[in-house]
């Protein structure tokens, strides 16, 4: 009777410390795609600034270059946002996950956006890149209304 109560206790303990570390190895992936993800941002808006640069200059092999590097991100981006990713210092709103349909169409815009822009700059057709990324710039000002702490 009291080996028995000792393996209840044991394994008590057991599952007790296997919930406690399997919850703290969840925190920290959920910790690191917040950082992957603050990192894809930092990468998206220093690319955004650099195509402004690059309007500037008409420099269209570059602005074409940045904008495919938006494009590729724009159809990544949805998987650094699983849920319960909202934690400090993510800037995420809890409405990504309550409104998922309207997240997944303001990636949708941001992609289309992206792609206008590569177009446009392939092109190099002043006008078009302009208005191409004043619209991509639109995408993004948009979802961090909607999206965005």
């Amino acid at each position: 009777m009291i080996t028995k109560k000792i393996l209840q206790i044991f394994n008590f303990f057991i599952m007790f410390s296997f919930l406690t570390i399997s919850s703290i190895f969840a925190h920290e992936g959920v910790k690191n795609v917040v950082k992957e993800r603050m990192d894809k941002f930092k990468m998206s808006k220093s690319m955004m600034q650099q195509i402004n640069t690059n309007i500037r200059d008409k420099d269209f092999k570059n602005i074409e270059k940045a904008s495919q590097n938006l494009l590729i991100w724009s159809k990544e981006m949805s998987n650094y946002f699983p849920e319960g990713s909202d934690i400090p210092p993510s800037e995420a709103s809890k409405n990504i996950w309550l409104d998922p349909d309207g997240f997944s169409k303001a990636i949708q815009n941001f992609e289309q956006a992206s792609l206008n822009l590569v177009n446009q700059s392939q092109l190099k057709n002043l006008d078009g890149t302009i208005e191409s990324f004043k619209n991509l710039a639109n995408t993004c000002k948009s979802c961090h209304q909607k999206f965005r702490n």
